[in-house]
């Protein structure tokens, strides 16, 4: 269902970890029977940034969030709530989220993560959104991913694909809010494709057991991958047009579309499809891999 809103964004933070592979760094690590032409011909993907082994997904998350509240002017007590999108969070159980409000000094407003892959983001803007429209002031929504501990470097499917880091918005009651406002938002998930992209063990279908790990279970592995390309595509045009006749908008109307970091080619035939000019099409793939977008977006 569609939800009409008017939302400010007061503050944007976002962190990208220093260390950088490039794809040769990639084909050497896993002995991928690859080449790097390949991976940026096929994928998209130059470059991808790794968080160091002294760092964990809470780190880059508590950075994004103290950039948003800075961009903001705004003070952690003021936050009504936390959200935190991951699929990578520091430990299975308690919620990243609270340890990042733990971190930011704030010590009574509700926090939790949202694990919804690679619309992690979008639920847990909408979450917001909602809290906000039944009350809350102040809420930090964080996306924050450390999918390079969850890769099989021998996997050519998936190895050269991740990249690490984190974005922070912060949604304010107040519509005057000087980044941004968000007028609508929606939400779609097809179940059918549940195999598509997982991991195979680690929850209570296939507990970890020594077998399960010896077996590189625990690691991200995608099937079929032309076919997620094209339904991907399909899905990415058909739901951004029907959004836009519901808000009685053309793509003509729209300055930036900003889409997941998934694959450069899918990027590349929506933008095709849907007819936009492709410097409305905003694309960082080629620097950070299939990740969350972590530049600050150059508002109109």
């Amino acid at each position: 269902m569609l939800l009409r809103c008017n939302v400010g964004i007061s503050g944007i933070g976002h962190y990208l970890p220093t260390e950088v592979l490039d794809n040769e760094a990639v084909i050497q690590r896993g002995e991928l029977p690859l080449t790097p032409a390949w991976i940026t011909r096929r994928i998209g993907v130059e470059q991808r940034h790794v968080l160091p082994p002294h760092l964990s997904t809470s780190d880059m998350a508590i950075k994004a969030a103290q950039a948003a509240l800075k961009d903001a002017d705004l003070h952690a007590e003021a936050l009504d709530l936390i959200v935190l999108s991951t699929l990578s969070p520091d430990h299975p159980s308690p919620a990243t989220a609270c340890k990042v409000q733990a971190a930011l000094g704030n010590a009574h407003c509700p926090a939790f993560d949202i694990s919804a892959a690679c619309s992690g983001f979008t639920y847990a803007l909408d979450t917001g959104l909602r809290h906000i429209l039944t009350g809350a002031r102040h809420v930090l929504v964080i996306s924050a991913e450390t999918r390079s501990r969850f890769v099989d470097p021998t996997d050519p499917a998936t190895a050269a694909i991740f990249g690490d880091g984190a974005a922070a918005v912060l949604l304010s009651a107040d519509e005057t809010a000087p980044k941004a406002r968000v007028m609508a938002s929606e939400l779609h998930a097809d179940g059918s494709g549940f195999y598509s992209v997982y991991t195979p063990a680690g929850g209570a279908h296939t507990p970890t057991t020594e077998k399960t790990v010896a077996q590189r279970l625990h690691f991200i592995r995608m099937e079929n991958g032309e076919q997620i390309f094209f339904q991907v595509v399909e899905s990415m045009v058909s739901y951004t047009q029907r959004f836009l006749k519901q808000l009685s908008l053309e793509i003509k109307d729209i300055d930036y579309l900003i889409p997941h970091q998934a694959n450069l080619n899918i990027l590349q035939e929506v933008q095709r499809q849907l007819d936009l000019p492709a410097e409305k099409m905003l694309i960082n793939i080629r620097e950070v891999g299939n990740c969350l977008w972590v530049q600050e977006i150059p508002w109109a």
